[in-house]
């Protein structure tokens, strides 16, 4: 029975006419014309290679080595059973194809870029003095409480200053006890007149 299966290599030769001997008419129209298949809500034709076969072959003889090996040794009649369960079994994927003929070929899925979150500057940290803790009649309050302290300092201040003046008087103050001393000491006339002049700022008239 003629197939419609392209053989590449050697191998793929030997499988295809094991085939072309063995297949029943219901798997030859199934190699030849493809079978329905659903995919992505979509009704397709599914048609299988001998491409597709040794790849599938390739897989079976994978699990069937010893476990590290990188090759195994399979019978004849192994694979040729592989290719008969292949092409037979509707479940298997091979080639899929729309309605026209054309490949089909799935809709590239959508994957949302990744936006990176911006990072958030953290706040800088402020020095809190307990003024910001005051509520408005606080602050008020505190604000004439300062002002009392000026008008003290402003006092003394003031008070000091007077004692300064106080200071001015202290010369005067000093001659009285020299004229004083002058009268008790006998001191001449003359010592005791001049005295009396710097304290009256020479407005004095001698009679």
């Amino acid at each position: 029975m003629k197939l419609n299966l392209e053989a590449k290599t050697k191998e793929q030769e030997l499988v295809k006419q094991y085939l072309e001997h063995n297949v029943s008419q219901t798997l030859a129209d199934k190699i030849n014309n493809g079978t329905p298949f659903e995919k992505d809500g979509k009704i397709l034709i599914n048609k299988k290679t001998l491409d597709s076969f040794m790849k599938y072959a390739s897989d079976e003889a994978r699990k069937l080595a010893s476990k590290g090996a990188n090759c195994a040794c399979v019978e004849d009649k192994v694979v040729f059973g592989w290719a008969i369960h292949y092409f037979e079994e509707d479940s298997i994927e091979g080639t899929l194809y729309n309605e026209d003929g054309t490949e089909y070929k799935p809709a590239p899925k959508y994957t949302p870029a990744k936006v990176k979150k911006a990072e958030l500057e953290k706040p800088k940290q402020q020095q809190v003095s307990l003024f910001d803790f005051m509520d408005s009649e606080q602050k008020e309050d505190l604000k004439t409480d300062n002002t009392s302290e000026n008008d003290d300092e402003y006092e003394e201040m003031t008070e000091e200053e007077m004692r300064e003046f106080d200071g001015d008087i202290d010369e005067p103050m000093s001659l009285l006890d020299k004229i004083e001393d002058d009268l008790q000491n006998n001191t001449s006339d003359s010592n005791i007149l001049s005295s009396l002049k710097r304290i009256f700022e020479n407005n004095i008239i001698v009679r």
